[in-house]
């Protein structure tokens, strides 16, 4: 029996309980995952660790210089009265209303526009992850994203300290962190 897969599926366990299932001696292959720091081994219960996915994208950042302030909601409603609106269809601007409104400003509601870094770029893809978002509404996401930070430092509003693509860079229907490429 793989007694990483049953560690992985229950998540928090005993000795014997895992025993119990495996109906074998499991201590072995407890203390091998230990030393690989697969698991853990607190008050009692071991505990699998989630592995965070590996990252797969590339991150270079510029210097900031100049800006100005903007928190992400004030940005998400004027660039969509002063950029969609006037530049795509009805149903692009109800998508992206939803796609800004239910997953992006969630994540960074504290947080001003100016302020956000590579960093939390990495850290908004495993919120999406986390939330199992469809590999296509996690791309479209992470590009109109990507969209709205670049009006904002076209309009000279932002600094270009944050710059990133989403492009394809594995297979076609696999969107994953490769796709996400910092620039510098």
């Amino acid at each position: 029996m793989n007694v990483e897969k049953l560690a992985r599926h229950l998540k928090e366990f005993t000795l014997d309980e895992i025993e119990m299932i495996a109906k074998c001696d499991c201590k072995t292959e407890l203390e091998q995952l230990l030393n690989e720091d697969k698991i853990a081994f607190e008050y009692g219960l071991y505990k699998y660790k989630e592995e965070k996915p590996k990252q797969e994208f590339i991150i270079c950042t510029k210097q900031m210089t100049n800006c100005q302030i903007i928190t992400i909601d004030a940005a998400i409603d004027y660039f969509l009265e002063n950029y969609v609106k006037n530049n795509c269809k009805y149903n692009t601007y109800r998508r992206y209303r939803r796609m800004l409104k239910y997953y992006i400003s969630p994540f960074f509601k504290n947080k001003n526009l100016n302020d956000i870094t590579c960093y939390d770029i990495q850290e908004f893809y495993y919120f999406c992850k986390g939330r199992n978002l469809p590999p296509k509404v996690l791309k479209n996401t992470l590009a109109l994203l990507n969209q709205m930070i670049k009006y904002f430092q076209n309009l000279g509003i932002i600094d270009r300290t944050c710059n990133f693509q989403v492009r394809r860079l594995s297979d076609k229907t696999n969107f994953t962190l490769d796709r996400i490429i910092m620039e510098a």
